[in-house]
């Protein structure tokens, strides 16, 4: 009998805390991995590696699984951790009617933005209650708390307190620095940094980790104040290997 207790509440607290989830998503027709695809359960959100893998801490027994990725239908998956933590999820391309298909050598960063934000269009536009939204002038309580001729709207105001802790402000985080990222690598790319410094390979892949600019930085920056950006670095970066060799 005490065994069997001790049994049930290891299970209770496993259930209670929560276990981790690894798994993979792939292309549901090709089996690729897919890289940057998000997913979340009741507690927690990540997005795939490289290989597509991920790891969600924190599942619950008879969790669901959320996965989304853009171009890809959303796939909704019940867990049931007692007999699988290590999934395979594979994802159907959504089906996009074209009237008309342009081809070109270049992708345009400002398209991919808007069609990324008309994708995630919830997760973008999401934001912490206002003032106005939690404090209200009273005129009819129904549900709401009064306070000093106020009222106060409860749910707003523990919406407005956990804001930053949700998931949808972790993706809006998420989706955002992802764009800020394209829109670095469009101004400061490999081809135009190699073209103004002549580096290649590793010289050149050291060169741009190092020098990378911030999205700030970027964005006060013309295209002339780049190019004489990367010619100003690429002399300290002369002079930092010169000195590694001495």
């Amino acid at each position: 009998m005490r065994s069997l207790l001790t049994l049930l509440l290891i299970y209770v607290c496993l259930c209670s805390y929560g276990q981790t989830v690894n798994g993979v998503v792939t292309d549901e027709r090709t089996g690729r991995p897919l890289t940057g695809a998000w997913i979340a359960t009741s507690k927690a959100n990540v997005i795939t590696g490289i290989q597509g893998e991920f790891s969600v801490v924190g599942a619950k027994t008879n969790d669901t699984l959320w996965v989304k990725m853009q171009g890809y239908k959303l796939c909704v998956l019940p867990l049931n951790l007692a007999n699988n933590k290590n999934i395979r999820v594979g994802l159907e391309a959504a089906i996009i009617e074209l009237h008309e298909v342009h081809v070109t050598a270049k992708r345009d960063r400002v398209k991919d933005s808007l069609n990324n934000r008309k994708m995630f269009a919830k997760e973008f536009n999401a934001s912490a209650p206002k003032l106005k939204d939690i404090i209200v002038v009273s005129g009819s309580n129904a549900g709401l708390l009064p306070v000093a001729g106020v009222t106060i709207v409860p749910s707003q105001f523990i919406r407005a307190l956990t804001y930053k802790h949700s998931r949808e402000y972790k993706f809006k985080k998420v989706l955002i620095r992802d764009e800020q990222n394209r829109y670095i690598d469009s101004r400061f790319s490999e081809n135009l940094v190699s073209a103004i410094t002549n580096l290649k390979g590793d010289s050149l892949l050291d060169f741009m980790d190092k020098y990378r600019p911030g999205i700030e930085h970027i964005k006060k920056m013309s295209d002339y104040d780049i190019r004489i950006y990367i010619k100003t670095s690429q002399q300290k970066f002369m002079d930092d290997s010169l000195g590694k060799t001495k």
